[in-house]
This record gives C-alpha cells, structure tokens and sequence, in this order.
C-alpha cells in the first residue's frame, strides 16, 4: 500500500515539475525585468503606496514598454545615429572599452542566427578512458598543429563550463545535434542518448 502511494506522489512529482519549473523561470525573468523599474515605480506619488504586487507589474509593463521604445528607435536612421554616437563614447573610454566591446561580441553571437556551438564532440575527461560529451565553438593552429576550440559543459546547468584547445586527433566528432547533446547533458543521460554514438 505504501509502495503503491509513494509510486503516485513520485508520478505526481514528475507530471508538476515541467509546470512549476516553468513558472518559476518565468518568475525569476518577471522579478529581473520589473526589478529595473521598481525603484523608480515606488517614488510616484500614490502609485508608490500601493501593494508591491501591483508595483512589481506596473514596472514589468513600463520596462517592457521602454525596451520596444528601444528597439523601435534602434531601427529608425535617428535612433542608429544616437546609438552610434553612445557607441563610439563608450569605445573610446578606457576600461569601458573593454567591457563594452566583449560584451557587445557575446551579444552578438547569441543574437545571430548560427549556433555558437559548430558541432557536438566526445573526448576523453577528466581522464583518459572516461568520455565526455562537449561542444566544438572554433579552431586554431597553435604551434604549426591544428586545435579545436572545445566547451565542456555541466550537468544538470550547461551554461557554465569549461573551456580549453584540445588536439584535432583528440576530438572524436559525433553525429547527433546540438539539442540532443543538450538534452543528455541537462537530464545527466537520461534523455536523448537513444542512439548510440
């Protein structure tokens, strides 16, 4: 009987947890957005007094309505020369400089339509004999030799890992996709490694 109760609270378990880990995501983005205006949104007079709930969704809405006042201004030849005009003060400003342009780079990966990771790879680490699954993002010639530049994604969270230049002899390429390797990666195996490699 107990056996039979725990099988259900374990499959109730499994069916809520893709809905509340939505939510929650969607939560931590809603806190992130509206957190931008918040404080400004708290000073207004009357509107500051009013529950936090209501404050925390008048600044979600203000902060989405500035970023698409933002977007609508990017794309017009005013608001390319103004942006221009910032971009160049920031690229000339020492240590911002660096900052900016890294940053505006990263952006701009993401943004683009093309994967940053070019192909999904097997090598052996942490040690030989043990495989893991990583993510060839560029290559280079060190020493007259040929390198891949190599992720190496963490379980369950691969937006954090490590990078290194790896031997192209050392990169045994697979044939699976970019979303499948994720897939194996963010449930620890359990998903997407139907195919063998």
């Amino acid at each position: 009987m107990f056996k039979a109760i725990k099988r259900k609270i374990l499959m109730g378990i499994l069916v809520l947890a893709p809905f509340g880990i939505t939510a929650y995501v969607f939560y931590v983005l809603f806190r992130i957005i509206a957190g931008f205006m918040f404080p400004a949104v708290r000073k207004i007079p009357v509107v500051g007094d009013w529950p936090l709930a209501v404050n925390y969704l008048i600044s979600f809405i203000l902060a989405i309505f500035i970023l698409w006042f933002l977007g609508v201004l990017a794309s017009n030849i005013f608001g390319r020369t103004l942006f221009n005009l910032f971009e160049k003060i920031f690229v000339k400003t020492p240590v911002i400089n660096k900052i900016y342009v890294t940053i505006k780079q990263i952006v701009g990966v993401i943004s683009s339509n093309k994967s940053a990771f070019r192909r999904v790879a097997r090598i052996d680490y942490p040690r030989r004999g043990i495989k893991t699954i990583v993510f060839i993002t560029g290559e280079m010639v060190i020493a007259g030799k040929k390198h891949y530049s190599i992720f190496i994604p963490t379980t369950p969270n691969p937006t954090s890992g490590f990078f290194c230049m790896v031997p192209e002899e050392e990169v045994e390429k697979l044939d699976i996709g970019v979303e499948d390797a994720m897939k194996m990666i963010v449930s620890g195996g359990m998903l997407g490694g139907e195919n063998r490699y």
